[in-house]
């Protein structure tokens, strides 16, 4: 289980029961990771996207309700920019 950063278990005023990596998929040249997140007051799972070398959320401000697809992620990749 991997320890969640600051603030992530309040968003939403839910709050997150658990976070897990699922996957790791190279798209544009980086390296992402894919946490699936459950909640304990809702419904469902959500998938979050960071940058495994440098840590940046690519989803801060909002997360996938289905695991994201290549397509998906290559839109985070080109919008995140440059990491850092």
């Amino acid at each position: 289980m991997l320890k969640l950063a600051d603030g992530m278990e309040e968003i939403m005023g839910d709050k997150v029961t658990s976070a897990e990596r699922v996957a790791t998929r190279e798209i544009g040249g980086r390296r992402l990771e894919i946490m699936r997140l459950t909640w304990r007051d809702a419904a469902g799972l959500s998938y979050d996207v960071t940058d495994a070398d440098s840590g940046d959320d690519l989803t801060p401000n909002e997360s996938f309700d289905d695991f994201p697809t290549d397509e998906q992620l290559a839109a985070l990749v080109e919008e995140a920019g440059e990491p850092g």
